[in-house]
C-alpha cells in the first residue's frame, strides 16, 4: 500500500507533467498549504501526513477546477463578443463593396446626369427643391439599398 507521502509525492509529479505546479515547493506551498520544503522534509522524515494537508489538497483542486470553469465561461462569452464583432466587420465589408458597385456601375432604373455630383447629394438637392414625388423616392430608396 502507498503511503500519504508517496501518494502526496505521485500527486506532486503528475501535476508538474501537466504543468499545473512548477515544482515540489509551489506545490507545498500552494496545493498543501505549508511551506516550500514541506514535501521535501515529510519524505526525508517519512512522517504521516495529517488529514488536513489532504482535506486542504482536495480544496485546493475543487477551487482551481472552480476557478478554471469561471475561467472558461469568461473566454467562451470574450470569444462570442469577438465572432459576433467579425461578423459584422464582414458585413460591412460587403455592405462597402456593393456601395463601391453601385457608385462605379451607373445602373440602368437609375437616371443619370451631367454633373459630378453624387446621386444622393442630387437627391437632396431635389428634395429641398420639391421637386421628387414621395413615391417616386421610396421606389429610388430601395433601388439604392440593392
Amino acid at each position: 500500500m502507498v503511503s500519504d507521502i508517496e501518494f502526496l509525492e505521485n500527486v506532486c509529479e503528475r501535476m508538474q507533467q501537466v504543468g499545473l505546479v512548477q515544482s515540489k515547493a509551489e506545490f507545498s506551498a500552494r496545493m498543501l498549504g505549508k511551506g516550500p520544503s514541506y514535501l521535501t522534509s515529510m519524505s526525508a522524515r517519512d512522517r504521516k501526513v495529517p488529514d488536513e494537508v489532504m482535506t486542504f489538497l482536495a480544496g485546493q483542486l475543487h477551487n482551481d477546477i472552480f476557478d478554471d470553469d469561471v475561467e472558461i465561461l469568461r473566454l467562451n462569452a470574450e470569444a462570442e463578443r469577438r465572432e459576433r464583432c467579425r461578423t459584422h466587420r464582414t458585413d460591412m465589408l460587403d455592405w462597402l463593396k456593393r456601395h463601391q458597385t453601385t457608385e462605379q456601375k451607373p445602373q440602368e432604373h437609375l437616371p443619370t446626369f451631367a454633373n459630378s455630383a453624387p446621386f444622393r447629394q442630387r437627391l437632396v438637392g431635389w428634395l429641398l427643391r420639391g421637386r421628387v414625388v414621395t413615391h417616386d423616392l421610396c421606389r429610388v430608396s430601395r433601388q439604392l439599398r440593392l
